[in-house]
């Protein structure tokens, strides 16, 4: 799946650890790297990360998409940093990863096994005391800034009020600034949220929220619902604005894209794709990214700027949706060679697109076959900023740093990597192994996916010791509460 037009040096998984209680334990004394990665006289980094909606391993030029999908933004990415082939979403479907990249933790820690996303007017699911990605910047220093889909509830139990202040929201959390909208586009209410405020309410209206997820969904008690296909745009310019506004101090920006979640509506002047709507919805999402990169270039703010771009699940691979079988036919493997997609316990539902770049910092031009999970992003920010992570948080969050600066592939960071379905099955990754949790242990699925990555090959009968070893280590993850050895102490 290389893209010949992309020239790489290429780093290896090394071997991967071995799938024992041992191996668990020899990781016990691993701390967040206490070594500073910017002088006290330089200027912190800014950090930027971008999480893509249902954004598929096979989506882009630089994971082997055809040469006829455009996406020139996110493979200068790629060109100018770390492409990540084993990166992995904690959960298939959507709130529970945005959980997780958040907070450093597992959703299923808090919410149970249910494994699904949340309602639309679900309260916050953040406990306001935990640490997050921006709580964590906003104690160095940093400004703090959300844009796009939030999807991880508002208010307080049992739900959303929409005609009182959205408190505790994104501000509730570490963020100075929030603009974007609730849920999925769909869901409505269908006008963008500033802080805690709904805009564009009618004086005197109470506002009322159609909830079925459907393209006739609307809102009243607002003035006019916003356009769908102009969401992406309205998101990147307040995006860019708030970056030249605050550009005098470190920022930390989140964007949550909508694209390509469904509805697949793009702006009007994404048209001629082969793909159709959903290929002119993947290019609005690479010119959005394109949009922000050229806002650092013109800030000289890219050589100190830590850009991520990545997704919350696989992508969406139902043939019943009439633009996603169009784009299939045309010739769009969505997830690559992966085996299923979102909501799925295979591959496609979890393994992402993960870059990195940072000029001077993370070479330019490699690929890593290093396995990270997306809750490793609070950790690694905090091994960046050389702060302890506090007893109680992060729990399933481990330091990346060295995977995305090393010259020369070392040992893995973390030996396991837990990844949840929409449908409360559980599956774990080791080394080159992985095992899918089914409801009695003879039920359960083995597969080697460094050598069969579409899962075809159940190899659970000639290796039931391995099995036994991984469901040991699962059962005990689930148990113990966190998976970063030093998050117990």
């Amino acid at each position: 799946m290389e893209n010949k037009n992309i020239s790489r040096r290429r780093f290896v998984l090394s071997g991967g650890i071995a799938a024992t209680a041992a191996a668990l334990a020899s990781l016990a004394g691993v701390a967040v790297q206490a070594t500073p990665y910017f002088s006290a006289q330089r200027r912190k980094p800014n950090i930027i990360v971008i999480l893509a909606d249902d954004f598929g391993w096979g989506s882009l030029g630089c994971y082997g998409a055809p040469a006829q999908l455009k996406t020139p933004s996110l493979d200068r990415l790629a060109l100018e940093g770390r492409r990540f082939t084993n990166a992995y979403a904690p959960s298939s479907v959507c709130s529970p990863t945005r959980y997780g990249l958040m907070t450093g933790r597992y959703d299923w820690r808090t919410r149970g096994d249910g494994g699904g996303v949340i309602g639309a007017a679900a309260p916050l699911q953040i406990e306001t005391d935990r640490l997050t990605l921006a709580s964590l910047c906003k104690g160095q220093g940093y400004r703090t800034a959300a844009f796009g889909k939030w999807h991880l509830g508002l208010q307080t139990p049992p739900r959303t009020d929409w005609n009182k202040p959205l408190a505790p929201g994104p501000r509730a959390i570490g963020f100075d600034y929030f603009f974007g909208i609730a849920a999925n586009a769909w869901n409505g209410p269908h006008t963008f949220i500033e802080n805690e405020t709904l805009l564009g309410r009618i004086p005197g209206e109470d506002v009322k929220v159609m909830e079925n997820y459907s393209p006739t969904n609307y809102t009243k008690g607002i003035k006019e619902q916003y356009k769908t296909d102009y969401l992406m745009e309205a998101f990147t310019d307040k995006a860019t604005d708030w970056i030249e506004k605050n550009s005098s101090k470190p920022f930390f920006m989140y964007y949550a894209a909508t694209a390509v979640h469904k509805p697949h509506d793009h702006h009007p002047r994404f048209t001629g794709s082969p793909f159709d709507k959903y290929g002119n919805f993947i290019e609005e999402l690479d010119w959005c990214v394109g949009r922000i990169l050229t806002q650092l270039d013109r800030l000289k703010l890219a050589d100190n700027t830590l850009v991520i771009f990545t997704s919350d699940n696989g992508g969406v691979i139902f043939q019943g949706d009439p633009e996603i079988k169009y784009a299939m036919d045309a010739g769009l493997a969505i997830n690559g060679p992966l085996r299923g997609g979102k909501h799925s316990e295979w591959e496609g539902g979890f393994r992402e697109p993960f870059l990195v770049r940072w000029p001077g910092k993370v070479p330019a031009g490699t690929v890593s076959d290093q396995v990270i999970c997306l809750t490793d992003i609070l950790a690694t920010l905090a091994g960046m900023f050389d702060v302890p992570l506090p007893s109680g948080n992060a729990e399933d969050s481990f330091n990346a740093w060295r995977l995305f600066t090393e010259e020369n592939p070392g040992p893995p960071i973390r030996d396991h990597v837990i990844m949840h379905a929409a449908n409360s099955t559980y599956a774990i990754r080791m080394g080159d192994w992985k095992l899918v949790e089914r409801k009695a242990p003879k039920q359960n699925e083995l597969y080697n996916i460094k050598e069969d990555v579409a899962e075809t090959k159940n190899l659970m009968a000639a290796n039931a010791d391995r099995a036994a070893q991984m469901q040991k280590i699962l059962s005990e993850a689930r148990d113990r509460g966190y998976t970063r050895p030093d998050a117990g102490k």
